[in-house]
């Protein structure tokens, strides 16, 4: 039964999945994987420091460092963009 819950819920994932590629803008769906791709390695600093290999992830946090500003770097010339556009 929980075998039958899991591929339910699989399948319902996959679906709305789709459903929002064929509906997103290229933006969105670079947002969503961008989102995706944090999450996923915070879930991987997260691993390493709970089974104990700190110092992995503190590596792994430096290496992101660059990353993450240029993230953020981006993300405050969209809005500047946004904010410029209802401006004018």
């Amino acid at each position: 039964m929980p075998y039958l819950i899991l591929i339910i819920g699989l399948l319902i994932g996959v679906y709305a999945l789709i459903r929002f590629f064929t509906k997103a803008n290229p933006n969105q769906v670079r947002g969503f994987f961008r989102i995706v791709t944090i999450f996923i390695y915070c879930l991987i600093l997260l691993f390493f420091a709970v089974t104990g290999r700190i110092i992995i992830s503190i590596a792994l946090l430096v290496l992101a460092i660059p990353f993450a500003i240029s993230y953020l770097k981006g993300r405050k010339k969209s809005d500047d963009k946004k904010q410029e556009k209802d401006d004018g």
